[in-house]
């Protein structure tokens, strides 16, 4: 078994809308000097296919319901001392072989990348009370051969299955997809039988990722075992951008020629023969086409003219979307270095799940540790206030790493289920959504496009999103 694939909090949306544009519609890209699409929504996604319709020669009009541009990037300085940050929302990115795409858009931005040094080895597990290094042969020694054995029998059983999955943007073409998809993953799980131990890694693994298994498609988790059943796991999770992810969305917004309208939270979208009005809390836009890069939660609040398919409307309704909060926590020392002789990298069965040091590469004396909670244990935070979800969190750190709790200085939380442009963290598709919803989001629907993190096969990354 190696170190769990994928474990925080990634982001946001994708589509290549230039492309898209040009194939669905024959002729738009002849009509592109004139032509003028909007687009619905300033994360990365919106940014990106707005960005690459600028260059393609469209007239483009990005409008946003926040304040800001980024949406489920999110970069916090504030309450932070000594000129730290933490990412709030999308955080890592892969190697250059596996998220070409962010790759090229840093390069393209001028921004550089900042390797996260993270070496398992110096990291910890800590399992039912006990403390030990993040390796195989610490967890057999501890607990026992079954449990390592069990562990990676499911990982073993599941690439498999995933073998079967030939074309990644088109899962539902696989022999048996729809039969697969109805499997609800925890019982599917039940028939492997794992020692008890190994079932729990296997669920908060689950849950960091996506959601708690009842909530999940097993044919959904084949489809990501297919994307990264040959990534080696030290190609995953390498990056942040230097000085903040906020940076790419910001870079990108600052090319458009037209000034991204914020404050301005969609209310219509009504299509004609002609073109494509958008009503917003600041106005209309009228265009050619509409490409719609919003999370699907909120567009529940849009009324859509005519009404969209059937299919788009019960996927806008039902889409599954992860439950996860993070809660991120500045220390006056780093105790976990000084005392305990660790990176932060912890895996447990805490209800905290996952935590991590933001700022392994930040100058200052403090740090900050970001704890990573999801599925049925971020539900049970989120139902908290911010006190109490803080020490909560705080308490079971201090377990872990004894002496941490008397160093913390401030902390924060970032609920994106709670957030109402956001709706959820980011899609996890339940059983029978991937084959009912996957097509309907990947086709043209009149003169509107969707686009997002929930329309790729890198669900969840930033990756996704600027696909």
């Amino acid at each position: 078994m190696t170190i769990p694939r994928r474990w925080l909090l990634r982001s946001l949306l994708g589509t290549c809308a230039t492309a898209f544009l040009s194939t669905a519609h024959p002729g738009v890209a002849g009509a592109a000097q004139s032509g003028h699409v909007v687009v619905i929504g300033a994360g990365l996604a919106g940014l990106v296919a707005a960005y690459e319709l600028q260059r393609g020669g469209w007239r483009v009009t990005v409008v946003e319901a926040r304040d800001r541009v980024g949406g489920r990037i999110f970069t916090l300085r504030e309450p932070f001392a000594e000129g730290q940050y933490a990412e709030g929302g999308g955080e890592y990115i892969d190697s250059l072989r596996v998220h070409t795409q962010m790759h090229h858009y840093i390069r393209a931005m001028g921004l550089r990348l900042q390797p996260v040094n993270r070496v398992p080895s110096e990291g910890v597990y800590y399992l039912q009370g006990k403390k030990l290094p993040i390796s195989d042969r610490d967890l057999q020694a501890t607990f026992g051969a079954q449990t390592w054995q069990d562990d990676d029998r499911f990982w073993a059983t599941l690439e498999d299955l995933a073998q079967t999955i030939t074309d990644l943007d088109h899962p539902e073409l696989t022999p048996g997809a729809a039969e697969l998809d109805t499997v609800v993953l925890s019982r599917w799980i039940d028939k492997l039988g794992q020692a008890p131990l190994a079932r729990v890694l296997t669920e908060q693994y689950l849950r960091g990722e996506y959601d708690d298994p009842e909530w999940l498609s097993l044919f959904f988790l084949m489809q990501q075992a297919a994307l990264y059943g040959q990534v080696p796991d030290h190609r995953i999770e390498m990056y942040r951008i230097h000085g903040g992810n906020h940076q790419l969305p910001e870079a990108l917004a600052r090319r458009l020629q037209t000034p991204v309208i914020l404050n301005a939270p969609v209310t219509d979208v009504v299509q004609t023969a002609l073109g494509v009005t958008v009503r917003h809390a600041q106005g209309a836009v009228e265009a050619d086409y509409a490409i719609v890069a919003a999370p699907l939660p909120p567009l529940r609040a849009v009324r859509f003219e005519p009404a969209l398919s059937p299919e788009l409307q019960t996927a806008i309704a039902e889409l599954n979307y992860g439950s996860h909060v993070k809660v991120i926590s500045q220390f006056r020392q780093r105790t976990w270095q000084t005392q305990h002789h660790t990176s932060g990298l912890t895996i447990t069965d805490l209800p905290i799940g996952f935590v991590s040091e933001a700022t392994a590469d930040q100058p200052g004396q403090g740090g900050i540790l970001t704890a990573y909670v999801s599925g049925i244990y971020g539900r049970q935070l989120m139902a908290m206030d911010d006190r109490d979800r803080h020490q909560t969190v705080l308490d079971q750190l201090d377990e872990i790493y004894p002496g941490t709790a008397a160093q913390v200085q401030t902390a924060v939380s970032v609920v994106w289920p709670r957030d109402r442009y956001a709706g959820g963290s980011y899609s996890a598709y339940g059983p029978g959504q991937l084959t009912r919803f996957w097509p309907a989001f990947r086709r043209p629907y009149g003169r509107l496009i969707f686009a997002g993190e929930h329309t790729d096969a890198y669900i969840g990354y930033m990756e996704g999103a600027v696909r």
